[in-house]
């Protein structure tokens, strides 16, 4: 088993590529190879391909040349944006058809007729999660994979690949990924995913913040965000105050996640996980738990992986300048190419494409 070539995890957002090789078993995984581009304004927008000739480009080279190690297999599994994809959590019927009842929630509640999505369900104890996405979308990326020459196994959500990548335990855990442009929160109880909601404020909307506030560049307020963060004591607090208006939105929509769930399963959001490009924003973390009184932490997504390999020589200076967060979707999708029966093992939205 140990020589068998795995599938890579892949993930492509509106702003980047990035893929994880991994082997080993899932219990015990090892670092091959990792690689990163990002991807220039108008290529993909809000998960959709605008721009295929650029995107396969840009994809040829991050597997031709990744950063650390050498792509050795054409097979991946992939993660694609929550924007463009339709999530919905139920109570499993009794005795009713569970593939006509599957159907009749997609109706129900999804904004797209049947025939025009690719969708697939997983039951788990006493619950489906259902999960659809326009078969458009999935047709432009496997029309860029086949002229990659690369052949996706598995297709599923972000939040799904950063479950498995980040939480450990069974408590009641929110995945909150704060990209640049959007914040994606996935909802997970005894490791199931229950419920994922977006929201347009992120990084760019701090920086803009700063910007329009203390009247200077984006480029200033960038560098201001990443060095003052939300610390009250610098810049006579005027940083922490321009933050601080967008932080509160995103607290209060972790306060509606927790009533919605609250009023669903009498339970409580137990623990915050931060990833995304934007998790590690100076004393975030401590604002968080100040204000929602919860458990809070960066999720970290090399904690049981191997990866000796960023410690040679050749990679070490490279290796340090790493932001290991944004990795953590291509980690969560690799890391199910190490299970047995990775493409039943979870939702795969590609069954439905022929």
């Amino acid at each position: 088993m140990f020589f068998i070539k795995r599938p890579f995890g892949l993930n492509i957002s509106d702003f980047s590529i990035e893929l994880i090789l991994l082997s080993g078993t899932f219990e015990n995984p090892r670092l091959l190879a990792m690689g990163r581009k990002e991807l220039p304004s108008g290529i993909v927008e809000n998960g959709k391909i605008k721009d295929k000739e650029k995107l396969k480009n840009f994809l040829k080279e991050v597997i031709l040349k990744p950063e650390f190690g050498k792509i050795n297999s054409k097979r991946f599994i992939f993660s694609i944006s929550e924007l463009k994809s339709f999530i919905h959590s139920c109570k499993k019927p009794d005795s009713e058809n569970i593939l006509e009842f599957v159907k009749g929630k997609i109706k129900e509640n999804f904004p797209f007729p049947l025939k025009e999505l690719s969708f697939d369900f997983k039951i788990e104890n006493e619950n489906i999660l259902i999960v659809a996405l326009p078969k458009e979308i999935i047709q432009d990326y496997l029309e860029v994979f086949s002229e990659c020459k690369i052949f996706p196994l598995v297709l599923e959500t972000e939040s799904l690949s950063l479950g498995r990548a980040l939480i450990s335990d069974r408590k009641v855990s929110l995945i909150s990924d704060i990209g640049s442009k959007y914040s994606h929160f996935s909802l997970f109880d005894e490791k199931k995913l229950k419920l994922s909601v977006s929201l347009p404020i992120a990084g760019n909307t701090f920086t803009l913040s700063i910007s329009k506030n203390l009247k200077i560049s984006f480029n200033k307020a960038e560098k201001l965000k990443k060095e003052i963060g939300l610390n009250p004591e610098e810049k006579e607090g005027r940083v922490f105050l321009a933050l601080q208006k967008e932080i509160q939105k995103l607290i209060a929509q972790i306060r509606e996640i927790e009533d919605f769930y609250f009023k669903r399963s009498s339970k409580r959001i137990e623990k915050i996980i931060l990833t995304g490009g934007s998790a590690n924003l100076p004393y975030l973390k401590e604002y968080l738990k100040e204000n929602l009184k919860k458990e809070i932490l960066i999720g970290d997504p090399w904690e049981k992986i191997d990866i000796n390999i960023l410690r040679k020589k050749e990679y070490l200076k490279k290796a340090l300048k790493i932001n290991p967060y944004i990795y953590s979707a291509a980690i969560g999708s690799a890391l199910r190419g190490l299970e047995k029966n990775f493409k039943e093992s979870g939702i795969n939205l590609l069954k439905e494409i022929k």
